[in-house]
């Protein structure tokens, strides 16, 4: 790929339900999760150098730190085996701190592009969740039921689901090291068991059940979230309205784009501070 110019994406990853099911001795908390992902995605633009280089555009580029990226993290667990250096130019499309797991994604898009195009194997999960607790989902990038603090991800099959989603950020940074310190309740009932979701009705009725143990949380410390979430309620069409992990994006499920688009034009009605975006659900 010498001179070329390759595009890689992070995809935003959305937690559709999020239960707090446990604590490990080193503070972690254990989750139970059910993740997707979008097609609103950050890019990273590479092509080979004499130095691994790391730069910034995009929206939301302004905060971010080289030193402290994700993206060098990844390249780091290639360090003894990788003799390419590369240039990484990251347009930053996500917003951050918003429950989308924007970071890990990038990470995880810079690992998929070692395996596959410098033929090196994959780490293992427990050495990729050292880079962040979302990472091995976003290396998988597909929908799965996520367990532990992050490592342990099971694709699950939503084939037979026909669902657009509606993304809603009122450009709030939330921190989620902060949103998992007020957790009080920490041994809360996992994810229903399920198998095999046939159809966009039952997938809903499911969800409906399941919760996201941390949205309450997030509401307190910035309510906004709830105006958020009565916006999102009051669209024509809405199946689900949820918040997606710790926040502060929250989201609404819909049968089909024409609906998914009407909603977004009401939104940005209410409020055109917001960043509003809608994708496909897969």
């Amino acid at each position: 790929m010498k001179d070329i110019t390759v595009e890689v994406r992070g995809r935003a990853k959305i937690n559709l339900a999020l239960h707090v099911i446990g604590v490990k001795a080193d503070g972690y908390h254990v989750l139970d999760s059910i993740v997707i992902f979008t097609d609103i995605s950050d890019s990273l633009f590479i092509k080979k150098s004499e130095e691994n280089r790391l730069t910034f555009t995009g929206e939301f580029s302004k905060s971010l730190n080289v030193k402290k990226n994700s993206i060098l993290q990844a390249l780091k667990l290639f360090e003894n085996v990788l003799t390419d250096r590369f240039s990484i130019k990251l347009e930053k499309k996500l917003p951050i701190g918003a429950g989308l797991g924007g970071g890990s994604a990038d990470a995880a898009a810079i690992i998929r592009f070692i395996t596959s195009h410098c033929s090196h194997p994959m780490p293992s999960p427990r050495a990729i969740s050292k880079i962040g607790a979302d990472v091995p989902a976003c290396v998988l990038s597909k929908a799965s039921r996520v367990g532990g603090i992050g490592e342990l991800v099971r694709p699950i099959d939503i084939s037979g689901i026909d669902l657009w989603i509606v993304l809603v950020n009122p450009r709030i940074f939330v921190s989620t090291a902060s949103i998992f310190q007020e957790v009080i309740e920490k041994n809360n009932e996992p994810l229903e068991p399920f198998n095999h979701f046939s159809s966009s009705n039952q997938f809903i009725d499911y969800l409906e059940r399941q919760r996201n143990d941390l949205q309450a949380i997030t509401a307190n410390k910035c309510p906004e979230i709830n105006q958020v979430l009565r916006t999102i309620e009051a669209t024509n069409g809405v199946l689900l309205t949820r918040m997606s992990g710790s926040g502060s994006t929250c989201f609404g499920l819909y049968k089909s784009q024409e609906i998914a688009r009407k909603a977004v034009s009401y939104i940005n009605k209410k409020s055109n501070k917001w960043w509003v975006k809608f994708s496909k659900v897969n």
